[in-house]
């Protein structure tokens, strides 16, 4: 899929990062985009700036809380007979060394939003996917939650453990869904994003072309990682 024109686009964590440099070049292109963000003043500045280049309709959601992903679904529905794209943004992270020093809760509190939350999204919105063109679901991960990630260090565990347990959400999710919807993971790279730090190697414009990118693939291709247009490893 490289026409993105009339598209319909849900995409988490908008308001920053790869999710903000993705909604510049849907819009650019002609897609409508419901994006949402954590911070009320933040998004409201980002989606003044986006609607000068398209259909960016804000809506404010905290995947902290068990009731943002409903609440997003119900507006969505509110606004469309039907969705193309599904992009699963949002997240969070925090580093810590090893599973000793993040204690025992950090893992409940980021679980929802690291994965449930985009579960619950993928499973109240595939009515609408399902009536969607070539529809498709987009699980944004990180190479730093594969498999050969989790064995060569033990830092920063949760977030890890989280993207890793994306990734198999996503392959079922594709068996599901499969001639219905394609599902995959996005590991959008090492960015100098608020979650990548100042130190990282790439830009967010980088993720954001990488997300076009996983979006434009064959629509068959389905239950993958990719890294842009290359698939890697779960």
């Amino acid at each position: 899929m490289t026409d993105f024109k009339g598209k319909k686009i849900v995409l988490t964590g908008a308001s920053r990062g790869v999710g903000y440099e993705a909604s510049k070049l849907f819009l650019a292109a002609g897609a409508e985009i419901i994006g949402t963000g954590r911070d009320a003043a933040r998004l409201e500045k980002t989606a003044a700036e986006l609607q000068k280049l398209g259909s960016f309709t804000p809506f404010l959601a905290d995947f902290d809380s068990p009731a943002a992903p409903g609440a997003l679904s119900d507006f969505v529905h509110s606004q469309w007979g039907s969705l193309d794209i599904l992009l699963n943004n949002a997240a969070v992270q925090t580093y810590r060394a090893d599973w000793r020093e993040e204690g025992l809760e950090l893992l409940n509190e980021q679980w929802r939003c690291n994965v449930f939350a985009q579960h619950e999204l993928i499973f109240k919105l595939q009515d609408l996917l399902e009536k969607g063109t070539q529809p498709r679901v987009v699980n944004v991960s990180s190479g730093a939650g594969s498999l050969q990630a989790l064995k060569e260090s033990p830092d920063m565990p949760t977030y890890r453990l989280t993207k890793y347990a994306l990734g198999g959400m996503t392959i079922l999710w594709a068996g599901i869904l499969k001639g219905k919807v394609a599902v995959n993971a996005l590991d959008p790279g090492w960015l100098k994003t608020d979650l990548g730090g100042p130190e990282a190697p790439g830009e967010p414009e980088d993720g954001g072309q990488r997300m076009w990118e996983i979006c434009s693939l064959p629509w068959d291709e389905t239950g993958k990682f990719w890294h842009g247009n290359q698939e890697i490893e779960f």
